[in-house]
């Protein structure tokens, strides 16, 4: 199990949950959500490591009930999206119940903010080093204000990049600001840039941001 955690403002989340036992096969609809900060945590160091360690396990009950995927801490620049993770459930309500025993969640220190996702080139959830994290890189794209006719050329670069090993998962979510969601192994933040500029120039003007995130070794791609 994993052991060490890294430390986002008010909201430490484990790079990656995996449980000793293999998890039950995952159900219900698949959701890319983010961690996104909510109201100031107490004063009371006592009580925040205390709801930490029901965050935690929390965490270790969803994926050993299979509705956890991954998660993982993220560095927002604008400290608003704090961790990523990635669920199986019927709707969002259903994905609220998750979180109940959750007192972090519960009582609006974080929210989740979930989409319905399809997921191109998933993370990982076998082969996987949950004793270590890593850093990484996660690519948000924006989604177009208008109808789009470059998608396919769009579609078809993200796809070049992922076969090439240039970005190790990729997730389509079905509404919202965030269009596309893909994580790099490595730190070469310049690098992606430079292999999405192709993206930004195709078509109408969207927004393509990479940022610093944590996750176990194997998580994105092999090891």
């Amino acid at each position: 199990m994993l052991r060490r955690h890294l430390l986002l403002g008010p909201l430490v989340l484990p790079a990656l949950l995996t449980a000793c036992a293999t998890p039950a096969p995952p159900t219900g609809d698949l959701w890319f959500g983010f961690f996104e900060t909510g109201r100031p945590t107490p004063a009371d160091k006592d009580a925040v490591a205390a709801m930490q360690r029901g965050h935690i396990d929390n965490f270790k009950r969803l994926f050993a009930e299979g509705r956890l995927l991954a998660a993982g801490p993220l560095a927002d620049p604008a400290r608003v999206k704090r961790g990523i993770v990635v669920l199986r459930g019927a709707s969002l309500d259903a994905l609220a119940t998750y979180f109940t025993p959750d007192d972090y969640v519960r009582e609006g220190y974080m929210t989740l903010n979930a989409r319905r996702a399809v997921a191109h080139a998933p993370l990982h959830t076998e082969g996987i080093d949950a004793n270590r994290i890593e850093e990484a890189r996660i690519v948000l794209i924006g989604r177009p204000p208008v109808s789009d006719p470059a998608a396919a050329q769009r579609q078809a670069l993200l796809r070049r990049l992922v076969d090439a090993g240039t970005l190790g998962a990729w997730y389509t979510l079905a509404d919202g600001p965030v269009a596309e969601l893909l994580l790099a192994r490595g730190t070469d933040t310049a690098g992606l840039q430079a292999a999405l500029a192709p993206y930004a120039a195709a078509g109408p003007a969207v927004t393509v941001d990479v940022w610093r995130q944590w996750i176990s070794p194997g998580v994105i791609g092999p090891r």
